[in-house]
């Protein structure tokens, strides 16, 4: 439960508080304001020449409380679950809901794209339309283009994967939107190294079988990046939870929950970068 997570964690809690409003204080509020590591709230969201009050003094500007996180600048806790809007967006709560739900595993507007990635993105967490030209903003972030503007061009995404760290990160337009822990090849069946692109997205399909010591038929999600003696895919794995540390035969495996918004996420020609 979250308030059980907070109360083991309230020195980390507090110290991360204590950080965030040092920043603020030093006039770095777009970085104190970060919702999830990584990311900033937009600049269109503050005013350099004119400070926007922090009326109910959670952390938050008036501004960025109405127009990015919809909570209410008079009351420090929007959902009267005992935390503050701040702290919970900081560990990654939502600030709406006075049950505890992570921001990255609600959709608010029912358009496909997550919270967290709307918050990340600057979008109208309650418009699933936020530029207004018909198409949702999920169906616009899964399509390359930019949710925020009526404008047709593409917009660039990227999918990185770090050997050593066993993690996989992707971003839309140079923004973070994720990353966690993935299972890539042992030693002896290491996975390709270099700069890829997406070839083809497989619904489904069996890993091993006849001739092989491992049998993984009906495994959901896979990308394949690169065929060199054999096929290279990034794929959802069912049959392990040792995310973080190397076990495939080369491909990268990553946990379903995480797999299934990266496949809607990941189209052909998609940058892939593992080293």
């Amino acid at each position: 439960m979250k308030k059980a997570s907070f109360k083991k964690n309230i020195f980390f809690k507090l110290f991360g508080a204590s950080l965030a409003l040092f920043f603020v204080a030093f006039g770095f509020q777009a970085s104190a304001a970060e919702p999830i590591a990584s990311s900033t709230v937009p600049k269109a969201t503050l005013s350099e020449a004119e400070p926007i009050a922090d009326t109910d003094g959670d952390g938050f500007n008036d501004q960025v409380e109405l127009t990015l996180y919809h909570t209410d600048p008079l009351k420090a806790d929007t959902d009267g679950d005992g935390f503050d809007d701040f702290q919970e967006v900081y560990h990654g709560y939502s600030p709406r809901h006075a049950e505890p739900t992570k921001l990255n595993a609600i959709d608010s507007d029912a358009d496909g794209a997550a919270d967290s990635w709307e918050i990340r993105l600057g979008l109208d967490l309650l418009n699933p339309d936020t530029d207004g030209d018909g198409f949702s903003d999920g169906d616009e972030i899964d399509q390359g283009h930019d949710p925020r503007s009526a404008d047709a061009g593409t917009i660039e995404k990227f999918i990185t994967v770090s050997l050593a760290g066993q993690e996989l990160a992707y971003s839309f337009n140079g923004v973070l939107l994720d990353r966690f822990a993935v299972s890539t090849g042992v030693r002896s069946m290491p996975t390709p190294t270099g700069e890829f692109s997406i070839l083809d997205k497989v619904p489904t399909k069996v890993y091993g079988g006849t001739g092989y010591d491992f049998y993984y038929p009906n495994t959901k999600w896979n990308l394949h990046f690169t065929t060199k003696r054999l096929r290279y895919y990034i794929h959802g794995a069912y049959w392990h939870n040792n995310f973080g540390r190397p076990m495939s035969h080369g491909c990268v495996n990553v946990a379903y929950p995480n797999m299934e918004r990266l496949y809607q996420f990941a189209q052909v020609g998609t940058k892939v970068e593992i080293s």
